[in-house]
């Protein structure tokens, strides 16, 4: 299973992110290989989706995740200027410790 954040660019008016965020994860959900989907509608980077997906290698599981999205986005007159910007696979080192901003590395 692969943790894919799928970067979302919004148009320069249209729908609030968190609504459209509910439609894409709604239809991204419902994909066989897509485990869970986390909406980050305010994410520091912009809009985000955090999907886990069942994928043979990383490769798959963003070419998956991006065509999953983009069939999304094409689907629904709400979702009209929004497009799919980076897809890809959180990595993340064995045994690495998540740390805060300011502080040492939490156990």
């Amino acid at each position: 299973m692969y943790l894919v954040h799928a970067h979302l660019a919004p148009p320069a008016y249209g729908e609030a992110p968190g609504e459209v965020m509910r439609q894409i994860r709604a239809s991204v959900l419902g994909h066989r290989d897509v485990q869970y989907v986390a909406s980050h509608p305010d994410g520091p980077g912009g809009p985000v989706l955090g999907i886990f997906a069942l994928a043979d290698s990383v490769e798959e599981a963003e070419e998956r995740i991006a065509t999953l999205c983009r069939s999304a986005l094409g689907s629904g007159a709400g979702l009209r200027g929004w497009t799919l910007g980076r897809c890809e696979v959180v990595l993340a080192l064995p045994g690495g410790r998540p740390r805060t901003d300011d502080g040492p590395t939490m156990a």
